[in-house]
């Protein structure tokens, strides 16, 4: 009992945990973040923009049978994570899989069956598809932002991918990474921060050997050059503050970055990328911290892991909740050049995340130091490939009578 006290008790808070009704309980969470450490990069005034980044949204048989079925939807999968979405300014996932309703796995349309699993228009590996819920679900969770760009990007083919376009500006979920067929080339999304905007790029390192004739997916490698030039010419862009990059890359289950990886890493970089979030091995990777050819500071995470999948495996189940943290440099001449220049990462961390068993189903719980039995194997597990931690953060929930209630 002792061993399984601190599960049980993030359970109870978990299952509360929703928007600003919060659950049968009535129970209200908030995200406390704080830093342990000075800031990567010096800064000139307080002004931050913070940003939390998980892996892959990863829907297998389990976790789309729950998602349907539920009064919630999707939302208690990964409710545990929301007070942290939320009190970021942009929280951003990838989307692996496309959501094309009435669309089959041979890429033929059929009436649609609505949101259930049947395997044949709602699927899972190896080509999935996903009901129009599980965006509004993570839209209600606190997601802002989500890549397309993927290997599954095309499992319903060229169809698929408009229709998944479709739902996002359906939802006004903001994205990257795919294009309509026979539209212009246009990659990049603008988010607006308090910094100025941000420009947000995906790339995928393939699709699965499915056809895009329609060339609709950003490839990281064959178009390359494409790639790089949209990075240089958003950061040489007096009026953009940042630019981020989240590549789907490298090798599934290897806990190392390729060179391939490392390499168009710091091309990135160098082409002036302000982060470089990647995805896709479905377990963490390491996170570099290089200079930017202006000095300032920039963050490579070779990979989060996963964010919600259904893999057994505990480095499988396990990944990083990112929390990224960016100001603005000091000038490299006066005080009005500060206004105009580039972001810099100011502080940098990570919450353990990990998909475990209920009696609901798959759900997601935040770990960290103290956790115990599975929780802390996979703290520790991360431990051994990231950095180590600058932030705290904790999910605080307050009960009916006023008292609180940690998550962790």
């Amino acid at each position: 009992m002792r061993r399984a006290g601190r599960y049980f008790a993030a359970a109870l808070c978990a299952a509360a945990l929703a928007g600003p009704a919060l659950g049968a309980e009535g129970m209200l969470c908030r995200a406390e973040i704080k830093h342990i450490a000075p800031p990567i990069s010096a800064c000139v005034g307080s002004a931050r923009v913070k940003l939390a980044a998980v892996g892959d949204v990863l829907l297998h048989r389990p976790l789309q049978r729950r998602g349907y079925s539920a009064k919630d939807g999707f939302q208690g999968l990964w409710r545990a994570a929301a007070p942290i979405f939320r009190a970021a300014d942009i929280a951003y996932a990838n989307l692996e899989g496309p959501v094309a309703p009435g669309v089959t796995r041979g890429f033929n349309l059929t009436a649609d069956p609505g949101p259930v699993f049947d395997n044949r228009v709602y699927s899972s590996y190896p080509m999935f598809n996903y009901h129009p819920r599980v965006i509004g679900d993570l839209k209600a969770m606190g997601i802002t932002l989500v890549s397309t760009a993927n290997n599954h990007a095309m499992d319903r083919g060229s169809r698929g991918a408009d229709l998944t376009i479709k739902a996002l500006k359906s939802h006004k979920l903001p994205f990257m990474g795919t294009i309509p067929a026979g539209g212009p080339r246009e990659f990049i999304t603008f988010t607006k921060t308090r910094l100025g905007p941000i420009a947000w790029i995906a790339c995928s390192f393939s699709t699965n050997g499915i056809p895009d004739p329609n060339r609709q997916v950003l490839h990281c490698y064959t178009d390359r050059a494409e790639l790089l030039g949209l990075i240089s010419r958003a950061a040489a862009r007096s009026d953009i503050a940042g630019v981020i990059v989240t590549p789907h890359w490298g090798y599934e289950y290897h806990h190392s970055p390729n060179a391939n990886q490392k390499r168009l890493a710091h091309e990135m970089v160098a082409a002036g990328a302000t982060a470089v979030i990647g995805t896709h091995p479905h377990v963490v990777q390491p996170w570099e911290f290089p200079k930017r050819p202006d000095g300032s500071q920039s963050l490579i995470i070779y990979s989060t892991g996963n964010f919600v999948s259904g893999q057994v495996r505990l480095p499988r189940r396990t990944g990083a909740l990112a929390w990224i943290e960016l100001c603005r440099p000091p000038p490299s001449r006066d005080l009005a050049s500060a206004v105009k220049s580039r972001l810099a990462v100011a502080q940098a961390g990570w919450v353990p995340v990990l998909m475990v068993r209920t009696a609901a189903g798959p759900e997601l719980r935040l770990t960290s130091p103290r956790s115990e039995g599975l929780g802390a194997q996979a703290y520790n597990l991360l431990k051994r490939y990231l950095p180590e931690n600058r932030i705290s953060a904790k999910v605080l929930c307050k009960t009916g009578d006023n008292r609180l209630i940690a998550l962790q």
